[in-house]
């Protein structure tokens, strides 16, 4: 198997993908060098993790065709015999799916530049779109490796099946990474637009365009999970013993957040002004993430029963909220170190840091994806909170905004916990807080333009 005749190969790939989260650096770097070697060497970086995913394609496309048995996933569906063109179903409902997911999602992030809705922008605008995309794949990529490509779908077992074990895979088994192949291309978009402040309305039909793609991959998404994990059972269970779930529910996750909530706020935060208040909206809003955080997660871990009744899952649930609400104190110090390109660039920090917070922590532990409930109530606070705290912009309509907002925050935060499995009510209804500070400080920014225009 491939990790068995070249062991370096997935390492290599890992190495590959993390040049790409600095490659925008890198490319600047040997623009101002301008000698053949650094062109070169943009190059190779830019295309590597696409080579690399082909290759393992076109390795994997080989042992199905020659019905190599030195080959796990060939020994248990397929046995010794003659290929046939209905085996080529393996290719993607096996361990070769995510392969041609990651490398169609790679490929997009690297012809990102040229996307129609983005032809008519400036070339230097549109290179920043498409680095910001790559360094969006790859960090999601990095962090779900151990999912993607397990070990054992490239190492040889000790003890190969004397048999097949079944028929191939049918082809819902290709359903989770086709959604998360679609979530992390559009999800990327958004997060390329949301990180472009000073880009002003060049990315504003691509991001329009995007926000609707997610949200209905996000509704198809939702559904499979709720048809697909038995609520008689440990759902969570379900979550990591079928590997494409678990980076199905992360990726969801990160495409809702940027479409509901970041994008969309790019253009309200840019209409702050210098920020009279600005340190007291900032304690507030940790304030009121760190609560939300610090109750809702040991709330929904205990609702698991893993820990017992006791104090167990509070003092367990407490820790990662810990260490989440940690990380968000920790980037205070990012702008003092020149990263401030944002209106905000201390809440834009804390909003990053929670939001990938999850994803990062699952590494680690599988309890992580239980702090999403609150991530996606909570997160929407942080657009809202500087315009009725800072004292030198006009305030939204509070029952327009405001306290429409709490109410949507209460439910969405109590009304899961009634139900048999609290996580999957969450995400449900978990969208509301968002969906109501994105509409209404859109109409608020309108407003206060038009009333701006007739003035002057």
């Amino acid at each position: 198997m491939l990790g068995d005749a070249m062991p370096w190969f997935l390492p290599a790939l890992v190495l590959g993908l993390f040049a790409w989260i600095w490659f925008g650096s890198i490319e600047r770097y040997a623009e101002k060098k301008g000698t053949a070697f650094w062109k070169n060497a943009v190059l190779i970086v830019r295309w590597l993790p696409a080579v690399q995913l082909s290759m393992m394609l076109i390795f994997r496309f080989k042992a199905i065709y020659s019905h190599d048995m030195t080959h796990l996933e060939v020994t248990k569906y397929l046995g010794a015999g003659n290929f046939s063109s209905e085996e080529l179903k393996l290719m993607f409902t096996g361990d070769g799916g995510i392969e041609i997911i990651m490398l169609l999602v790679i490929l997009f992030a690297v012809f990102s530049e040229h996307l129609p809705s983005i032809s008519t922008v400036r070339p230097a605008l549109r290179q920043k779109f498409r680095n910001r995309l790559m360094m969006f794949t790859a960090s999601f990529a990095l962090a779900s490796t151990t999912l993607f490509f397990p070990e054992q779908a490239y190492s040889e077992p000790e003890l190969f099946p004397l048999e097949t074990i079944g028929p191939i895979p049918g082809w819902e088994n290709f359903v989770p990474l086709a959604l998360i192949g679609g979530l992390l291309m559009f999800g990327g978009e958004l997060f390329a637009v949301s990180t472009l402040f000073l880009a002003g309305p060049n990315f504003q039909t691509l991001a329009s365009r995007a926000r609707l793609k997610v949200l209905i991959l996000a509704v198809v998404a939702l559904s499979y999970l709720t048809v697909t994990i038995d609520i008689e059972r440990d759902w969570l269970s379900q979550l990591h013993e079928q590997s494409m779930l678990l980076p199905l529910v992360l990726s969801m996750h990160l495409a809702v957040c940027f479409a509901v909530v970041l994008q969309p706020a790019v253009r309200s935060d840019a209409e702050l002004n210098h920020g009279e208040g600005r340190s007291l909206s900032i304690a507030v809003l940790a304030i009121i993430m760190a609560v939300a955080v610090l109750l809702l997660t040991p709330l929904h871990l205990n609702h698991l029963g893993f820990l017992g009744d006791g104090l167990g899952p509070y003092a367990y649930g407490i820790w990662i909220s810990s260490i989440a609400i940690s990380s968000l104190m920790l980037v205070q110090f990012m702008p003092a170190l020149g990263f401030d390109a944002a209106p905000r660039p201390e809440i834009w920090w804390m909003k990053m840091t929670l939001l990938y917070a999850p994803v990062l922590m699952s590494m680690f532990t599988p309890f992580a994806i239980l702090l999403l409930p609150a991530i996606w109530v909570v997160l929407p606070w942080s657009s809202v909170t500087s315009w009725f705290i800072e004292k030198d912009v006009a305030s939204p309509s509070s029952s327009f905004v405001l306290y429409p907002m709490m109410m949507a925050t209460v439910a969405a935060a109590i009304i899961p916990l009634g139900w048999s499995v609290p996580f999957m009510a969450a995400l449900w209804i978990g969208w509301l807080p968002g969906a109501i500070a994105s509409i209404g400080l859109a109409l608020h920014v309108q407003t206060q333009s038009k009333l701006k225009g007739e003035i002057q």
